[in-house]
């Protein structure tokens, strides 16, 4: 049986005439007839009792009818699914991420990702930053997004795996309000010296640490830290009085008022959130939408030309 053979079927069983079913499917009556003759003989069995009013169901007709129905929607279903999914409409797509990236960059992007595929399941891994590129690395992920160390978005993931810079942003002040207003609307680090630096440890924020120390080095001092689990603890920490500290300017949406962030008086490198994919496998259709979502943003991206920015 040929699927071209079923829908000429149903239509006759549906119009109960084959001068009707041939209209309706644009053809003459001898090739639909021929059709029809020719799917009876492979079956063995009668499907229609024919008289000059049109043509009746057999039993074995009525019981065809209703298969091929159900047959037909489900082809319909499949052919809307692959459709779908091969347009990355459908589908799934597994994320893995530092904590830190879950209040920066990935709100708006998920947000802007669902409402263009609302049907595609996303999936996370919340991990260290050395561990969400293992999970890239060994498949685990189809992507992960994480802070980038100070040398820039090519160092830090290893070989095999591509990054392309999502997001930059500027190192700010983080001061109790006591503590900023005794300063002016810049910060110059250095008269900050004196001070702990609560830092964020690698686990929940991969990179900030060694921003945070870099930018306190080009101020001209080493400064005293203290690690905490997450940039939550530092800013809350800081609000507590008990150090300040140094953070992307992102930080600001999670302080409360008993915390203030000031931009820094002096030029230090800015911070750079990167997304992470294996080379070598071919993006889903799927991922190919999220990745450039990701990357309609004015920074620069070495995804390759694949996934390359419209020129203005």
């Amino acid at each position: 049986m040929e699927l071209k053979q079923l829908q000429y079927f149903l239509a006759v069983a549906e119009e109960r005439s084959v001068t009707r079913a041939a209209a309706r499917l644009h053809l003459t009556q001898p090739p639909l007839s021929a059709q029809l003759a020719r799917l009876e003989h492979e079956l063995g069995v009668r499907l229609f009792v024919r008289h000059r009013r049109g043509v009746d169901l057999t039993e074995a007709g009525r019981t065809l009818a209703e298969r091929v129905r159900r047959l037909l929607a489900e082809v319909d279903a499949t052919a809307e699914t692959v459709t779908r999914t091969g347009q990355g409409r459908t589908g799934q797509l597994s994320l893995a991420f530092v904590s830190a990236a879950a209040w920066s960059v990935l709100p708006s992007l998920l947000r802007r990702f669902r409402a263009d595929r609302p049907d595609v399941a996303v999936h996370f891994l919340e991990d260290t930053a050395d561990a969400v590129v293992a999970h890239v690395r060994e498949r685990r992920a189809d992507l992960a997004v994480l802070y980038l160390p100070p040398a820039g978005a090519a160092a830090g993931v290893g070989p095999g795996l591509d990054v392309a810079v999502v997001r930059r942003e500027t190192l700010v002040a983080v001061l109790p309000a006591e503590l900023a207003g005794r300063h002016g609307d810049r910060v110059d680090l250095a008269e900050l010296a004196e001070h702990e630096f609560l830092v964020p440890a690698a686990a929940g924020s991969g990179s900030l640490a060694a921003h945070l120390t870099g930018a306190c080095r080009l101020s001209g001092f080493t400064p005293r830290r203290r690690e905490v689990s997450l940039v939550h603890t530092a800013v809350a920490l800081v609000g507590a009085g008990a150090g300040v500290s140094v953070l992307p300017a992102s930080a600001q949406e999670v302080c409360g008022p008993d915390v203030v962030v000031r931009p820094l008086a002096r030029h230090v490198p800015v911070v750079e959130m990167g997304l992470v994919r294996r080379r070598a496998d071919p993006p889903t259709p799927s991922m190919r939408r999220f990745l450039r979502l990701a990357l309609d943003t004015p920074e620069p991206d070495v995804l390759g030309p694949a996934f390359a920015r419209p020129t203005p």
